[in-house]
């Protein structure tokens, strides 16, 4: 029995398909969120952080917008440019307690223990995220930072 021209044409796209998967010669999609991102991201964002930790986490067209400390950074370039000397008095220990994901959105609601040139304080948290390509291409944080500014005037009266 001869096979029909429609299924040698089924066969041979199934072959050629299967040469091209098992060469190695494609590039397989990144997933939307990385599998391991929360975990990866606050740990690089804990202690001191710099730009050399947190930078690779996102892409190089980046939006982060943070209202409530009045800050928009446009691009990565600007988010990350003043980042370690504005971060060289700070300690943080970040405890995510929700963790929400719909399609490349994810949003984290947490608790940040911190230290500003020593002085304790707390804040609790939303980050929403989205991603492409397994990179943030837009950040949305907000902060209840009234313990912050409490501490920030504690360090300048002393």
């Amino acid at each position: 029995m001869k096979p029909s021209s429609r299924n040698r044409y089924a066969i041979l796209t199934v072959l050629s398909l299967a040469t091209f998967i098992l060469s190695g010669n494609y590039s397989k999609p990144l997933p939307a969120i990385p599998p391991r991102f929360v975990q990866d991201y606050y740990r690089a964002y804990s202690g001191t952080p710099t730009a050399a930790r947190l930078a690779p986490f996102y892409d190089d067209e980046v939006v982060l917008e943070d209202p409530t400390f009045d800050f928009t950074g446009p691009t990565k370039q600007a988010i990350f440019r003043n980042f370690d000397r504005a971060n060289l008095p700070n300690q943080y220990e970040w405890r995510i307690n929700q963790q929400i994901t719909e399609g490349s959105r994810l949003v984290t609601e947490g608790i940040l223990r911190a230290r500003y040139h020593g002085i304790a304080y707390e804040m609790r948290f939303v980050n929403i995220f989205h991603f492409r390509n397994g990179k943030i291409v837009r950040q949305f944080d907000y902060y209840d930072n009234a313990d912050y500014f409490k501490a920030v005037k504690a360090w300048k009266e002393r």
